[in-house]
């Protein structure tokens, strides 16, 4: 590295953004990177600048000083990905602000519903088994209607679920409808479901247009995804038309990449669907969608349960259970890549969308 480029770095690590969503801990990566950098060690800076992105997921300035920080590294690609992430962060655009405001709304919650569906087992001998979707559905549908987390009507009614041979499409479709009857605009609605995933690619008798990810329901068929899975196309329509209420959050325990038959043990998949598609079923104020992992990722079951779910639920018990959507998710995403980069030496990083605001929806929040 040539001596004006180190003197640019040490000026530049003193540097702060004023603005937008802080993250001490993001700031602090991001100054040590600069030291180290100084001293002339580039791979120790990436990697400290890598810690700030898990950090701070969130945060509108710190990839804004990423995306600065990268170029002065000389690592234009890098650069211009933070880049992209602070537009989607940045507080003073019109339509996020829209969608912050409208999300953040406080008004009384009338009813909450729930559908949570986990599908380990299946009727094709050629999808693998997964031995612990059906117990993660079981986990949380408990936390919803535990008083000190979910705080739902534990009657059966307002928290319906589907396990294995239950979770058929057309068992899925019957609660969606229920659940589509009863909430009203001021309710919370919930969905969870834990599956494989196919991608977009897998649906090869649809022109490129057409094609859509698919979750694998118990009645699926490889080879007629068309006529026995649950399009992610549906999904989208579900949230955004169907359902009135104004706050949905959909959580999926699943991944939209891989191989069927190549497919790692432990790993959840059967190439990726886009980003757009959650991006749609986020459209509209109150609608929220957080997966598992990136669309080139697998996710992936530890002991008992998949590494998801698991700290998805010690997520939502955070402050005497009443954490907002977004402290649930700052909790969750680190964690989980860690647990699974240590524990399986793999990558998986929970994503959200819309991203980058800060959303005040409140899963636990007590009925008014």
């Amino acid at each position: 590295m040539d001596a004006f480029k180190i003197a640019a770095i040490a000026v530049f690590a003193t540097a702060s953004i004023c603005h937008g969503q802080s993250c001490t801990l993001g700031s602090r990566s991001i100054e040590q990177a600069m030291r180290v950098a100084g001293g002339g060690d580039l791979a120790g800076a990436r990697r400290l600048l890598e810690r700030a992105e898990k950090e701070c997921p969130l945060s509108f300035p710190i990839f804004k000083d990423l995306a600065t920080k990268y170029r002065l590294l000389g690592d234009a690609q890098k650069a211009d990905e933070c880049e992209t992430m602070a537009n989607r962060l940045d507080p003073r655009n019109p339509g996020q602000r829209a969608v912050e405001a409208a999300s953040q709304e406080k008004s009384f919650v009338r009813e909450k519903w729930a559908l949570v569906v986990g599908v380990g087992s299946f009727r094709k001998p050629g999808i693998p088994k997964l031995e612990f979707a059906a117990k993660d559905a079981t986990d949380f549908a408990h936390a919803l209607v535990d008083p000190s987390i979910g705080r739902f009507r534990d009657d059966g009614q307002h928290v319906r679920l589907l396990l294995d041979q239950e979770a058929t499409l057309a068992n899925i479709k019957e609660e969606i409808n229920y659940i589509s009857k009863n909430a009203r605009e001021e309710d919370l609605v919930v969905f969870y479901l834990s599956s494989h995933g196919t991608s977009a690619a897998a649906d090869a008798a649809a022109n490129a247009e057409a094609q859509t990810g698919y979750i694998v329901t118990h009645d699926t068929d490889t080879s007629n995804l068309y006529g026995t899975a649950f399009p992610m196309e549906e999904m989208k329509h579900v949230v955004v038309d169907r359902v009135r209420a104004r706050r949905v959050v959909t959580f999926l325990d699943t991944c939209f990449s891989g191989d069927t038959i190549k497919l790692a043990k432990g790993g959840k998949a059967l190439s990726v669907v886009s980003e757009t598609v959650f991006q749609g079923i986020a459209q509209g104020a109150g609608r929220i969608v957080v997966v598992s992992s990136r669309g080139t990722e697998q996710s992936w079951e530890g002991e008992g349960n998949s590494y998801f779910t698991k700290v998805l639920i010690d997520a939502l018990r955070q402050k005497g259970g009443l954490p907002t959507i977004t402290e649930v998710f700052t909790f969750l995403q680190p964690k989980v890549a860690y647990l699974v980069k240590k524990e399986k030496n793999a990558n998986q990083s929970p994503q959200m969308w819309p991203e980058g605001l800060k959303l005040d929806i409140v899963i636990g929040t007590p009925i008014q």
